[in-house]
């Protein structure tokens, strides 16, 4: 049991050079801000400044600025705050640009308006200033597939018209699944057939998409429509044609903060080390000494204390059953165990310092 307690706490040092944030709920667009609170961290612990509120309500689509989105501008935006011990952002700093001064404002506009945070704690858990990085992704807000009011009139003296135009946009989640795995968008016009209650009877593709899936779509959707009837020179109801073009624009996503900032990886075997524990137990197996030795800086540390002299700081209990002899008497042991990390070169085997 101790080599695998060992083995896992040399497991968990391994991260501990990285605060890992709290496991958000999933990333959601909503068209305003609301707050949903996040898990304070724990009290008496050193710590970074942790958002109070749901990063991905810090920006949303209605943020985008307005010649941005009329000039299909977009990018990433990289940033970093100051935050005060009150948990407030004292200053915002664009730390990669999405490449457009715009979006980068807004950013730093948005964060600082909007990000709340519980302070910062230093090592006897008392709340000080800190900073926090994370980034902005802007996208062009999702725009629906949508098809045209009648394109051509050939129903004289008035044509079908939709008699509720709302149909006539196409939701995300009727997309064709295999176009939209396949990234195809394009224009499908085509002739419906309306008979005199306002009922679709047929549809014809008359200039295709070029993605076959597009076209059945669009008049499978079509068929569905109802009209208010043409009319004929008596002004009484009639069958009539109706063109339209539905344009099939891929769905996107708007801007976004990631909840997840991006932090630097540790490498808790960037350099070579040994660690070791020699503990002797008496004959009635009880462990009368528990000693540590290390060089180098093996799996890193907690704080400023080597996770080896916690592990004799916690030896309580740890008594065992007594070993034994080979005519079964009860003898004192001294246990040694050795963990390292050494460097070779893969291809010569060469041992590096």
């Amino acid at each position: 049991m101790l080599l695998y307690s060992m083995m896992a706490l040399a497991s968990i040092v391994a991260e501990t050079n990285v605060e890992k944030p709290i496991a958000p709920p999933p990333v959601i667009m909503v068209p305003t801000i609301r707050t949903v609170p996040m898990p304070a961290p724990e009290k008496g612990r050193q710590s970074s400044p942790i958002p109070k509120n749901y990063p991905g309500m810090w920006a949303n689509t209605g943020d985008y600025p307005s010649l941005a989105l009329r000039e299909l501008r977009e990018g990433t935006t990289a940033f970093t705050v100051d935050v005060s011990v009150d948990g407030r952002v004292s200053k915002c700093t664009i730390t990669t640009s999405s490449g457009h001064t715009d979006l980068d404002k807004t950013t730093c506009e948005n964060i600082t308006a909007r990000a709340q945070f519980y302070p910062a704690q230093d090592k006897n858990g008392v709340a000080t200033t800190g900073s926090y990085s994370n980034r902005v992704r802007w996208q062009i807000p999702e725009v629906l597939s949508m098809a045209s009011m009648p394109r051509i009139t050939e129903s004289l003296p008035r044509p079908p018209k939709p008699s509720n135009r709302a149909q006539l946009t196409i939701p995300a989640d009727k997309y064709p699944a295999a176009a939209l795995a396949e990234g195809k968008q394009g224009q499908t016009t085509f002739m419906l057939n309306v008979d005199s209650t306002g009922k679709v009877l047929g549809c014809s593709v008359t200039v295709s998409s070029k993605a076959p899936e597009l076209d059945q779509q669009a008049c499978a959707l079509a068929r569905e429509w109802s009209f208010e009837p043409a009319l004929d020179v008596n002004g009484e109801p009639s069958p009539g044609k109706s063109a339209h073009t539905l344009s099939w624009r891929l769905p996107k996503r708007g801007a976004s903060v990631s909840v997840n900032p991006e932090r630097a990886r540790p490498n808790p075997f960037e350099k070579p080390g040994s660690i070791g524990v020699t503990l002797e137990f008496d004959a009635a197996g009880k462990l009368t000494s528990c000693k540590t030795e290390s060089e180098g800086t093996i799996f890193g540390q907690i704080g400023d204390k080597n996770f080896l002299d916690m592990v004799c700081a916690d030896s309580g209990n740890r008594d065992v059953t007594p070993f034994l002899d080979s005519e079964g008497k009860p003898q004192a042991k001294r246990i040694k165990f050795r963990m390292s990390v050494e460097h070779e070169d893969p291809k010569t085997g060469a041992t590096g310092k």
